[in-house]
This record gives C-alpha cells, sequence and structure tokens, in this order.
C-alpha cells in the first residue's frame, strides 16, 4: 500500500514537472484588465460611465399598450366636394353650402355609424439616451427620444356618396377603412450647452402640455426645432427666448382649401383657385418667464407667429381659351386691377398664463394645473398636441393640426380650425380664439392617483369668413346670361369646446402603472351660413343640421417606463 501509494505521488510529481517544464517553454501573454461600469452620480440616478470616456450616459424607455371604446353617431363630411349653388337656393337656402351640392358629383361623405370604429388599440415603444459631459464652461448635454407605435381604429374615414344626384338618397360605399397606422417618430432630439439649447425640443411657449392623464387637452403641447437661450437669475426665475420652426407651429394650411377651392372668375370664365402657404421667411418667436419655487411653478409665454399665404389658379377657363396652372389668379371686383392680390402675409401671435401648485399637503405627489391661452392667427397654439396626427403622419405643409373638432355628428362643417380664411373681400382674415385647462393628479394612498382634467376652447372666424359668396361673384362674366361660375363652397363655422376625463392609476413599483380613463368631448357649431333647412334637408334623404355633438370615450392602459 505505501509502495503504491510512493508510485502514485511520485507519477504526480513529475507531470507537475513536464507541465511546469511545458508552460515555461510558452510565450507569456498578461490579460487585460477588465473594464467594469462605473456609476455616474453626478446628474441624478441611473447614469453610468461610457467604459473609456468621462461622459455619463442614461439609458430609459418606455412600453406602453392601451385599448379604447367610444360612441360612434354619424357624421357628415363634405371635404373636397363642390356645390351647384342655384339648387340649394331654389330649396330655401342662401348660395352656396357644401352639404346640399345637389347638382355635383355628390354632397359630401355621409358616415354612418355602422361604417365607424368603435374600439381602437394601440401599441407604443421608446428609446430614451440621455449623455452628459463636464465641461470647463459647463455640462454639454445630448439628448434623443425615438418613438415607433402602431394605432388601429378609431380613426376610420369611411364613408359614402350618393350614387345619384338630385338628392336621391341612393349611397353607396366607396370609401374604404383607414383606420391603421405604423410609424416611427423623432419625439425629441437636441444638445444643451451654456444655457443654449437647439434641436428638436419641447416648445418654450408649452407650459402644462398634457402632464396629468391620458387624454389630450386643449392650449399648446407642441414639439418643434428650435434654437433657445435661457438665462437663469436668482430666486427661481429663469427667462428664455427661442426661435423655433414656423411648420411646426402652423395647420396644414393657414386657409382651408376647402372653403376657397373654387373662387374667381376671369372674363373668360371660371378660373378655379386654390390656397397655397408661401414659404417661410420669419421663423417663429417665442419667449417665456419662469419661475420654480418649493410649492409649484409659474410662467409666462408669448409667441409672433407669421401667415403667409396666398390664392393661386389651378386651372380652368381663361380669356384665350388658354388655362393657366398656377398663376396669379386675377377676377373681377373686389380684385380687379389689384395686380397680384392673391398674397396675404401678416403677423398672428399667441399669450400664455400657467400656474402648477404641489399639494403635497393633502398627499405626496398631489399636483393642481391652471393654464389659459389666447391666440389670433396663431391657432395651432391652442389646439394641443401636435403628435395627434389629426391629418395623418404625412402632414409636410403644417404640423400644428392638433385635436381635431369633434367628429360624430356635429354637422356638415367638421373641418379643422386655420390661422387665417381667404374671403370674398380678399382678405385672409385671421382667426381668434383662446383656451381654458386646468388638471388636478389626487394620490389616495401612495400607489392609487385619480386625475380630473379638463378644458374648454373657443374659435371664432370675421363675418366675412362665415359667409359664402355673393352672388354676383359667380356670374359668368363672359356669356353675360347669369351662368353660374364655381364659387366659395361655404363659409367657415364658429365652434366651441368642452373637454372633461376623469381618471384612476394604480402605480405598485416605480415606473409601472395600469389605469382606465373615461373622456368627455363636447362641441358646439355655428350653422352654416346658407344652408337649406332641415325640412329640405330630410326631404332630400339627408340628416338634418345638429350644431351639438357629443363624444364619449374610454380607454385602459398599461405602462412601464425605465
Amino acid at each position: 500500500m505505501t509502495g503504491a501509494k510512493s508510485l502514485f505521488l511520485g507519477s504526480a510529481a513529475i507531470l507537475a514537472t513536464v507541465a511546469t517544464a511545458q508552460a515555461a517553454d510558452l510565450p507569456t501573454r498578461k490579460a487585460a484588465p477588465v473594464q467594469y461600469v462605473k456609476i455616474c452620480d453626478a446628474y441624478g440616478a441611473g447614469f453610468f460611465y461610457i467604459p473609456g470616456t468621462d461622459t455619463c450616459l442614461r439609458v430609459g424607455g418606455l412600453v406602453l399598450a392601451a385599448w379604447g371604446v367610444q360612441n360612434t353617431p354619424f357624421r357628415v363630411q363634405p371635404a373636397g366636394v363642390t356645390s351647384v349653388a342655384a339648387v340649394n337656393n331654389g330649396l330655401g337656402g342662401s348660395i352656396p353650402f357644401t352639404g346640399v351640392a345637389l347638382g355635383g358629383a355628390n354632397y359630401g361623405a355621409y358616415v354612418p355609424g355602422a361604417n365607424r370604429d368603435a374600439v381602437s388599440s394601440l401599441a407604443l415603444g421608446r428609446l430614451e439616451l440621455d449623455a452628459r459631459t463636464q465641461s470647463p464652461w459647463g455640462t454639454v448635454r445630448a439628448f434623443m427620444r425615438v418613438d415607433s407605435y402602431f394605432g388601429a381604429g378609431i380613426s376610420a374615414s369611411t364613408g359614402a356618396i350618393p350614387a345619384s344626384i338630385l338628392g336621391i338618397p341612393a349611397y353607396t360605399a366607396t370609401i374604404g377603412n383607414a383606420n391603421g397606422r405604423e410609424t416611427t417618430t423623432l419625439n425629441k432630439a437636441f444638445i444643451q450647452f451654456a444655457g443654449i439649447t437647439m434641436g428638436r425640443i419641447q416648445s418654450m411657449f408649452d407650459f402644462y402640455a398634457d402632464a396629468v392623464g391620458y387624454t389630450g387637452l386643449r392650449g399648446s403641447n407642441q414639439t418643434v426645432n428650435a434654437i433657445a437661450y435661457t438665462l437663469t437669475m436668482g430666486g427661481g426665475f429663469s427667462a428664455t427666448l427661442s426661435v423655433e420652426d414656423a411648420i411646426s407651429h402652423r395647420q396644414q394650411a393657414p386657409v382651408n382649401t376647402v372653403l376657397i377651392s373654387n373662387a374667381f372668375i376671369n372674363a373668360g370664365g371660371p378660373v378655379p383657385s386654390t390656397a397655397i402657404l408661401n414659404g417661410t421667411r420669419i421663423p417663429d418667436v417665442v419667449a417665456n418667464l419662469r419661475l420654480d419655487q418649493p410649492w409649484g411653478s409659474a410662467q409666462i409665454s408669448g409667441a409672433v407667429h407669421q401667415v403667409s399665404t396666398g390664392l393661386y389658379t389651378t386651372g380652368g377657363a381663361a380669356p384665350g381659351g388658354v388655362a393657366p396652372a398656377f398663376t396669379f389668379a386675377a377676377g373681377p371686383a373686389p380684385f380687379s386691377g389689384l395686380g397680384n392680390f392673391a398674397n396675404s402675409s401678416s403677423l398672428g401671435f399667441a399669450a400664455q398664463g400657467g400656474v402648477m401648485f404641489k399639494l403635497d399637503m393633502l398627499a405626496p405627489g398631489d399636483v393642481l394645473w391652471l393654464q389659459a391661452t389666447y391666440a389670433k392667427g396663431a391657432i395651432g397654439y391652442l389646439t394641443g398636441s401636435n403628435f395627434a396626427y389629426v391629418a395623418g403622419v404625412d402632414t409636410s405643409n403644417g404640423y400644428a393640426i392638433g385635436l381635431a373638432r369633434v367628429g360624430t355628428g356635429a354637422g356638415y362643417n367638421g373641418l379643422a380650425d386655420v390661422d387665417c380664411v381667404w374671403t370674398m373681400a380678399g382678405t385672409c382674415d385671421k382667426s381668434t380664439g383662446y383656451a381654458v385647462t386646468g388638471a388636478l393628479r389626487h394620490y389616495w394612498t401612495p400607489t392609487i392617483s385619480s386625475t380630473l382634467t379638463g378644458s374648454y376652447y373657443r374659435v371664432t372666424y370675421s363675418q366675412n369668413a362665415l359667409n359664402p359668396a355673393p352672388l354676383a361673384a359667380m356670374i359668368n362674366q363672359n356669356t353675360g346670361a347669369g351662368a353660374l361660375g364655381v364659387p366659395f363652397i361655404s363659409g367657415m363655422t364658429n365652434f366651441t369646446e368642452t373637454r372633461l376625463t376623469t381618471g384612476l392609476e394604480w402605480n405598485p413599483i416605480r415606473g409601472f402603472g395600469i389605469g382606465a380613463e373615461v373622456a368627455w368631448q363636447h362641441g358646439i357649431t355655428s350653422r352654416p351660413v346658407g344652408l337649406a333647412s332641415d325640412v329640405v334637408l330630410r326631404s332630400l334623404g339627408m340628416p338634418a343640421w345638429k350644431s351639438t355633438a357629443d363624444l364619449i370615450q374610454g380607454q385602459v392602459r398599461m405602462y412601464r417606463a425605465f
């Protein structure tokens, strides 16, 4: 046994010696030091040093899922439809009006409730990167937020047009559903250094910007390209001057192209015209004065917004039988002899004041927001988030359409509000509006909170913008026989809206929430000037005019922010 043990140990020693000798013959290579992620606590939680650099980075994101339901009454949508005014006039209405275009190809899209989605869904994924580096002149910060989402439902544009003219209600479904949307957006991307912010940012005009709850409210909540300078003063005061791109603050068109698509008549016959945005010459100039204190915040904001548009011909007869192609329109009085009358450039403006109170004396985390906004010729500062995408993702003409009017039966004119409207007076008359917003969040327990939010919005237009074109402007001067030219389609309408929402949310852990919300939207639309009587409308199989509309929406949502 002892011999066997000695033999085993001896063999082991020999093997160890051989292994050592062989290892000595191999080239030595020192392992590279391991670089561990190092926490960066200079800018708050979640930052770490990018290995090999002095840059601190925070990686964040959001995953959100929601389902919604809404009521689906009828809607009459006359967009893009011409009318023959004499028919409406003969039926007891003044002239002209789109909703009774009995002699035209159709009289608008009558959207029955059965063709509209009652259920919607949304899924969103967000990535955020926040990089900060110290320099001798202060912190250099770069921030990026990218959203990718898919939404289905609610935004249906199903409709029907009459299969025949003269008011016979023979409807045929000709417009298919267009209620899905999948896209990726650059939500934010900016650099900050020494008080300068440049890139795609939240407008420096904004204050509340839908900070509470799930439903967007009226007021300004706009993402823009900007270059801004913020001066930080003592006592919590700061002042900012910002130059912001006009496209993100204006509507798709500062005039309603539906209203003025066919307006002027040359000596040779009607010359259809349309309003086109002129190129940007003056960006929006925004300024704010802000106060931040332990009790909350307050801010006053102001903005100057250029309203620049032109009226151009899009074809039609002209003297000598030559069809003009996007040349300046020229027509009868009051436009004759005015040359390039179709250019209009003026300045609109917006002003806003808001205050936010931290109500920790009621419960930690409680907050109350109050805000009031006024705008003239700058309606985008009132219409809510420019990520609402009422006109779809491709909004290259303008990005501030915001929230739509009530779309469930507000009548024959449910168009988006605009900065100005071309009128037969030869001017693009600016709109006037205001919005009042309030929002409250209260925590019943550290993990359960409720919200109550609401806004009141009103927009009005000049009398010339409300009135359609007079009959005299539609007489074909070439024949002298009183033949009708192609007129203004209809006047604009004033609009008043109330939005109220309430919701409940449970946050079992930080950054994770499950909630539900119910929203009520009530709209009041002025009766379009020149519309035939309700008796006549019903006799033609058309719905009677309805000045009020109610939209009720409910949604459940789950999200995880990290």
